[in-house]
């Protein structure tokens, strides 16, 4: 991707060329140094790539877990307002999911704004990994997603995974 920056002179608007970089477009298999987060993270090394690519499949497990973890917490907080409902239309109709709703409470709503921020926060990790285009982490990512499905799946009470 070419950089450039527009200047005024007397003869009227001049683009000048600042700097240059380049967007990987196509995914990548040649080059084991691809930068993961930022210049420090560039694995050197066969080493270097292998210990990033573990890095990557155990932050996709974790992912899926903590998905997992969620549904299941979300089922508990269900019950814990089950006990405390608000009725809609005033309590006229016969109560039932449609005019009940979930009381605001710090216990639930905090954790789970901090559980649901940091699930989120490793969902936008791993995709800037896929964005890399490198296969290896492409493939880290999806190899991970799987063994965590595969451990974690079959505990979520509802699907969590988008």
């Amino acid at each position: 991707m070419q950089m450039s920056t527009i200047s005024m002179s007397a003869s009227g608007p001049v683009m000048t060329s600042t700097a240059s970089t380049s967007m990987q477009m196509t995914f990548n298999t040649e080059n084991l140094s691809t930068m993961l987060y930022s210049t420090s993270w560039m694995p050197t090394s066969t080493g270097g790539y292998v210990g990033t690519w573990f890095f990557l499949f155990f932050l996709a497990v974790t992912w899926r877990a903590m998905s997992a973890k969620l549904a299941n917490f979300e089922a508990s907080w269900a019950a814990t307002n089950a006990r405390y409902p608000i009725l809609i239309n005033g309590g006229q109709d016969e109560p039932s999911r449609q005019n009940l709703i979930q009381t605001w409470r710090l216990s639930v709503n905090l954790p789970r704004a901090v559980l649901r921020m940091a699930n989120q926060g490793i969902a936008y990790l791993l995709m800037i990994a896929v964005m890399t285009m490198n296969v290896g982490f492409f493939f880290a990512v999806l190899v991970g997603y799987f063994v965590g499905e595969l451990i974690f799946g079959r505990v979520s009470r509802a699907d969590c995974g988008s």
